[in-house]
């Protein structure tokens, strides 16, 4: 976390360092107790950077938990040579990915045990006392919501490890998790900082609190408690943060490409992991656009690009969404061609994977293979918004308030935020005559800029121009030049523009005419706007459907998947699934030493 406290985050990683492999870590003997601690600010603000620290490590939100632990119905692992993992859904209770994240986030519940049980003994301003104590609080309770919503009845753990014989507890039922978890977070809420107190997002701030906890309570209001009173906590949080001034950026891309840029929008995005380096080294375990994103060499910042789209998901966007050919990239890099980027054809679907994040963007040096210095969103204002109207419809139904905060998003989603349009595509009007493809030009347009495509020839004429960017700002047509190519040339190709300037891209009579109808409009759209940020298989278990979309995937894959490419592994992930997988196997480690604990069912 660049902004939260480098100066001390290597005392605060003394502090917190522990050799023991088990969750629940005894008493560490590297680092200075309790007793001899705490003894003023710089040191609580050491044990608080601590606590943070879980959130980059590779087995929260530096990897898996939005990549290994988020494959659902939208994507693929595309690393064929995987045969047994995690994210295939055929992986045992003694899975290192699994075991890493179980370890982790217990750990960083004992961190916060820690600073919670000693900040009392600090001389240090009061406020800001208070202050730091509610982020520990908050991030207790998160680290126990992550832990509750995949693995069910886990232990509840609330005071500091003391002793290295505390190995035996018992799984504590999901509701009273959840309700202490709601407690806990409600009590921080006025505690922590508002968030215009911070120019940058890493820091909990009542914003943040506010819409974590209309998430918490929409998980609650789901499966598998069900607890349908929740519904109107929701739409309590999500009005608190609506009321604090956030916005959406006017861009959709400009929010992703911020995050590799080092750049932060705290009206937008409300709560981020950060990742950087640091005098040439990463001092976060980032992978962000590395192991997913577009796959690159170390020219352009090394990508696996280990995630792709279903042909079914690439599809439920319409052709007028910004957000389909930003979160799916529609061009791959080549050094074969000047600018570096050849544009997709349209029926190549399953090349296309998870771009959101990209690495052409990232400004940090050097870009190392490994990791990034891209941040990661853990809450954008877009989904409390969408929380807020699935919350408001199953309360009071098709609500002016619920229909206004869809169509916010859908509005930005459709680029009607941004001044001008884009370039949508390309229509060929004369073919011309070609032995080689010529390079497309776009220039002009009322100020706008940044159009760029890929010319294919076929039987000695243009057949195809494929987009690699709609570019922005167009007030008019702009004008398409061919240069260089061979051949008697002749081509008339006419930008086809976006209509943003006509169209509201609103809700559909149709979609809001009933409360069915509005709640399918509304699970749709959190899937186009919030894909690979880890929630689509946190929706899909909170709505009783992962399983079943599972399968439909599988069955969806059957009769899509390209005979030719080298796609066969895409249906992996969907074939395994089982009821059981909804949770998560509690990691063998912890059962072979935590003699109280009861795996789950299945397992």
């Amino acid at each position: 976390m660049k902004r939260i406290l480098y100066s001390i985050a290597i005392a605060a990683m003394a502090l917190t360092s522990s050799s023991c492999k088990k969750f629940l870590d005894p008493s560490p003997t590297d680092f200075n107790a309790p007793k001899d601690f705490f003894r003023n600010e710089a040191e609580v603000n050491a044990a608080l950077t601590g606590v943070y620290d879980i959130l980059g490590k590779s087995a929260t939100y530096g990897r898996y938990m939005f990549f290994e632990m988020d494959v659902a119905d939208d994507s693929f692992i595309h690393l064929s040579g995987w045969t047994q993992d995690l994210a295939l859904y055929n992986y045992s209770p003694s899975d290192t990915k699994l075991t890493d994240n179980w370890t982790a986030l217990y750990n960083g519940i004992n961190r916060a045990n820690m600073l919670i049980e000693n900040i009392d003994k600090a001389v240090m301003d009061e406020n800001k006392r208070k202050i730091a104590l509610g982020e520990a609080i908050f991030l207790r309770a998160y680290y126990h919501f992550i832990l509750t919503s995949n693995w069910g009845n886990v232990p509840l753990k609330t005071k500091s490890t003391t002793s290295g014989f505390e190995v035996n507890y018992k799984n504590s039922p999901y509701k009273v998790n959840y309700e202490f978890i709601v407690s806990e977070m409600e009590k921080a809420a006025d505690m922590v900082a508002p968030h215009f107190t911070y120019n940058y997002g890493s820091r909990v701030t009542k914003s943040v609190v506010w819409g974590i906890l209309a998430r918490v309570n929409l998980k609650m209001a789901g499966a598998p408690l069900r607890d349908v009173s929740r519904y109107a906590e929701v739409v309590k949080w999500a009005k608190k943060v609506q009321q604090a001034g956030h916005v959406l950026n006017p861009d959709f891309k400009r929010v992703f490409i911020n995050m590799s840029e080092d750049k932060y929008d705290t009206k937008e995005v409300l709560w981020e992991v950060e990742f950087g380096k640091r005098n040439g080294t990463q001092v976060e375990e980032g992978a962000v656009g590395v192991i997913n994103g577009i796959g690159a060499n170390e020219k352009i910042g090394f990508s696996y690009g280990g995630k792709h789209v279903t042909n079914a998901f690439f599809n439920s966007f319409d052709a007028d969404d910004l957000r389909r050919d930003w979160s799916i990239n529609n061009y791959y890099y080549s050094e074969a061609v000047e600018g570096g980027k050849i544009g997709y054809a349209p029926n190549q679907i399953y090349n296309r994977g998870d771009a959101k994040w990209r690495r052409e963007y990232e400004t940090a040096a050097p870009k190392f293979n490994g990791t990034s210095s891209i941040n990661f969103p853990i809450l954008r204002y877009s989904d409390v918004l969408l929380m807020l109207a699935e919350a408001e419809n199953e309360i009071n139904g098709v609500t002016q308030d619920a229909v206004d905060a869809v169509n916010e998003v859908k509005r930005r989603a459709h680029g009607k935020l941004m001044a001008g349009e884009v370039v949508k595509s390309v229509t060929i009007t004369n073919g011309g005559a070609y032995t080689k493809a010529p390079t497309a030009i776009f220039s002009g347009g009322g100020g706008g800029f940044g159009a760029a495509a890929t010319v294919v020839i076929s039987g000695g004429k243009i057949s195809g121009v494929y987009m690699i960017s709609g570019g922005s700002g167009y007030t008019s047509a702009p004008t398409i030049s061919l240069v260089g190519g061979e051949g008697a040339g002749g081509a008339v190709l006419t930008p086809v523009m976006s209509q943003n300037a006509t169209n509201n891209y609103d809700l559909t009579a149709a979609e809001k005419d009933s409360p069915e109808n509005f709640r399918t409009a509304i699970r749709k759209e959190r899937s186009l706007e919030l894909c690979f940020e880890g929630l689509r298989r946190f929706d899909l278990v909170r709505w009783g459907q992962f399983y079943s979309a599972m399968k439909a995937y599988e069955n969806e894959i059957k009769t899509t998947l390209p005979s030719t490419g080298g796609y066969d592994h895409a249906i992996k992930s969907a074939r395994n699934v089982s009821e059981k997988d909804t949770l998560f196997a509690i990691p063998a480690a912890e059962l072979n030493s935590n003699g109280d604990i009861i795996q789950n069912k299945g397992w």
